[in-house]
């Protein structure tokens, strides 16, 4: 902390002026892999080299990017341009740590605007009715398949329009003790107990919600919410076509995948480069199964917000609408690892050409998707659930018995 506090000291320090040779300096923060740093720093030479007047200090946090960040905003270290997802934004935008950008849109001299990107996305990284955040891409989850896995057993692929009913009498003729020694070692279906993102879905899917739409009521306690959750826990505990923890050891589901240990896998788009990489086997994708309210999985979306205290409104701009243009969607985008949030980078011909073969479905799913919408106190909220629900995922008690326990102290957060 000490150090990242100096760090902000320097950078402080360092920027917000302009030099003696009218160059501007501006701060951005930003998480992300060293790979997709390379693409991102290659980006920004090119950005400097088109604005020479506008010199890009970069602030790379690869972890606990949003606690650094905190500490940064509480000392007045604010970046300029802040890498930011939709699910931690209502807290800086209640906060008044964020310019508005709708009015940045649309405007003559931009070529970016409403129709640029996909609403869902938009919806997602807006805030009581104002836009805080440009967004990059769009984040949803589809199944994976091992189409090979799916040939052995005689089952077809799944159809774009299938049912959780389906995908479970489909994980359970996938489900096999492939080496006859008692023990199941090919599973149909991963199991995430967390973070949220991965049992919301069935929630959705089956008719639920999480909270109401002003985000003053939870209702992960109503019949249809506590159902989908008991379904979810059941693929693990009843029916035994999820592994459990400790069949899983601390190999994760992208790793049981790739070795052809689980038929299917409930995932979004970052799972696509390491399966381009290192799968041995055919696979493909397909949406997410329907349940009595349809095919639902959230929208989440990471884009570029600008600090209200920047004294460089401007360039800041420039930087993000640089960011935001075809070109630099459609760079980050050829690595397989984003959903470009642009809507005619997501249509490209460079975007769908390579695997999956239907990686269009990545695109589809969104128009029924789930804007993410996270109160305040999301994180905390979401580490009361992660608590709760543990022993329904570990099969040690029901989810109406672990929901009725938390919903006080979730209504208390939402006061």
């Amino acid at each position: 902390m000490a150090l990242l506090l100096m760090l902000g000291a320097v950078i402080f320090a360092s920027c917000g002026t302009q030099t003696k040779n009218d160059v501007v300096t501006l701060r951005f923060s930003t998480w992300g892999s060293a790979e997709e740093m390379v693409v991102l720093n290659s980006l920004l030479n090119t950005f400097e080299a088109k604005h020479p007047h506008i010199h890009i200090q970069v602030l790379h946090i690869p972890e606990n990017y949003f606690q650094k960040l905190h500490i940064l905003i509480a000392g007045g270290l604010t970046p300029d341009v802040v890498f930011m997802n939709s699910l931690s934004l209502p807290v800086y935008a209640d906060n008044n740590i964020f310019l508005p950008l709708e009015s940045f849109l649309g405007k003559p001299q931009s070529p970016l605007n409403q129709k640029t990107f996909f609403e869902p996305a938009l919806k997602a990284l807006s805030w009581k009715e104002h836009l805080y955040a440009i967004p990059r891409d769009v984040s949803d989850l589809v199944v994976y398949y091992n189409a090979d896995l799916f040939k052995q057993a005689g089952l077809l692929p799944p159809k774009p329009n299938w049912t959780l009913q389906e995908m479970l009498v489909m994980a359970q003729k996938l489900t096999r003790d492939t080496n006859g020694d008692g023990v199941q070692d090919q599973f149909g279906i991963s199991f995430y107990a967390k973070p949220p993102l991965f049992w919301l879905p069935f929630v959705w899917s089956t008719g639920g919600h999480l909270f109401n739409p002003g985000l003053t009521q939870f209702q992960l306690n109503q019949p249809k919410a506590v159902q989908a959750l008991q379904f979810y826990g059941d693929l693990r505990n009843r029916w035994h076509v999820a592994p459990r923890l400790e069949e899983v050891g601390s190999a994760t589901m992208s790793q049981l995948f790739l070795q052809g240990k689980l038929a299917m896998m409930v995932s979004g788009r970052w799972s696509v480069p390491i399966l381009r990489k290192q799968a041995k086997f055919h696979w493909d994708v397909v949406p997410f199964p329907q349940g009595n309210a349809g095919s639902v999985v959230g929208v989440d979306a990471s884009g570029y917000a600008i600090s209200k205290v920047t004294q460089h409104p401007q360039e800041s701009w420039e930087l993000v609408q640089f960011l935001s243009s075809h070109h630099a969607q459609q760079i980050f985008s050829q690595s397989g690892l984003i959903v470009p949030a642009r809507i005619d980078v997501a249509q490209s011909a460079g975007f769908l050409k390579n695997p999956p073969a239907h990686g269009r479905y990545f695109i589809s799913v969104i128009a029924q998707g789930q804007p993410s919408h996270t109160p305040v106190r999301w994180d905390e909220i979401s580490e009361e659930l992660d608590l709760a629900l543990e022993p329904v995922w570990e099969g040690t008690t029901t989810a109406k018995q672990a929901i009725e326990s938390v919903s006080p102290k979730i209504e208390k957060l939402l006061q």
